[in-house]
């Protein structure tokens, strides 16, 4: 039960990638279930609404690409189908503990023997049952609810559920009033740029080290209907710090346009799509991906990881 923390370098990079071009209404809000199992330590703060993604045309359109392995073995396994059983998750992480919290119409009773068949001891903690495996545990604190981490962070999200002293920060709660209200996707982060204390891939651990210095937090919404729609902004510790970040960041949307072939037009619309502006001590990203856009950026991005995987040799695949 390893829970890897790829969401990070995602979120920064969908910072480059994608936005609205529109001024939505701000102030998302998180799940009340959710905020009370929010300490004071939090740095960065995810939330999916899987019910309304799943909902959108986007998703209807590309929901077959789903159809993997990876997610049919955990519902052979676990009894769990996150395509089907979970409505929404939380991702938090304090700067030492990645931790999930998910909501859904699973029942927690055959989902603990799934996992006790699996390997996983039952250890008790106060009133509650952890799901332990080596290092890492889940707890089913409530019907339908879901906290997984490392042991010693979930017995302390349980504590917190249990007290009822869970509570955003105010300082994310100024990052939260920025983010559209209708995001089904959003990120907030406080203290330096989310990603950079873990291992990246050289290129982008390169790309990012060219402004992480001068940013204090981030934060995204991302909104799919026909097409995708995402607003970022990266605080920064000062104007001249901002001009840093946002000439870095103009100089990689800049590169990427130059990198691109003649004949690649759907990508030249990507990068062409994208807006940078500098505001006081702010940099705001925005971009309108069409439906027809989403859609070819979509098959890429599958075209990509499909020439990838078959790179990959029966030998060379890590056991």
């Amino acid at each position: 039960m390893k829970y890897r923390s790829s969401f990070l370098p995602l979120a920064a990079a969908l910072v480059f990638l994608l936005g609205c071009s529109s001024t939505p209404r701000t102030g998302a809000s998180l799940d009340r279930d959710f905020s009370e199992g929010v300490s004071s330590d939090v740095q960065t703060l995810v939330s999916i609404k899987l019910d309304q993604v799943k909902a959108s045309e986007l998703y209807r359109r590309h929901q077959q690409l789903l159809a993997l392995p990876q997610f049919n073995d955990l519902a052979a396994r676990a009894g769990l189908d996150p395509r089907r059983d979970i409505s929404s998750l939380c991702v938090i992480w304090d700067g030492k503990h990645l931790m999930l919290l998910a909501k859904g119409a699973f029942t927690n009773a055959p989902l603990e023997a799934k996992l006790i068949a699996n390997g996983a001891q039952r250890v008790s903690y106060k009133n509650f049952t952890l799901l332990t495996r080596g290092a890492d545990s889940v707890a089913f604190p409530k019907p339908g609810f879901a906290v997984a981490s490392s042991t010693g962070a979930v017995q302390s999200e349980l504590d917190l559920l249990l007290s009822k002293s869970g509570a955003i920060p105010d300082e994310i709660k100024a990052r939260l009033a920025d983010v559209p209200s209708d995001s089904q996707i959003w990120e907030v982060s406080r203290g330096g740029l989310p990603g950079t204390g873990f291992a990246l891939r050289s290129d982008l651990d390169s790309a990012l080290s060219n402004f992480a210095n001068f940013v204090t937090g981030t934060s995204f919404g991302i909104r799919f209907d026909a097409g995708t729609h995402l607003l970022a902004r990266v605080i920064c510790k000062s104007p001249e710090g901002a001009q840093r970040v946002n000439d870095a960041m103009r100089g990689l949307i800049g590169l990427a346009r130059l990198s691109t072939k003649d004949n690649e037009l759907d990508l030249l619309r990507l990068w062409d799509s994208v807006s940078i502006t500098k505001e006081r001590q702010f940099v705001k990203v925005q971009a309108d991906l069409s439906a027809d856009l989403s859609d070819k950026l979509i098959d890429k991005v599958v075209a990509v990881r499909g020439h990838a995987g078959a790179a990959v040799t029966p030998q060379q695949t890590p056991q």
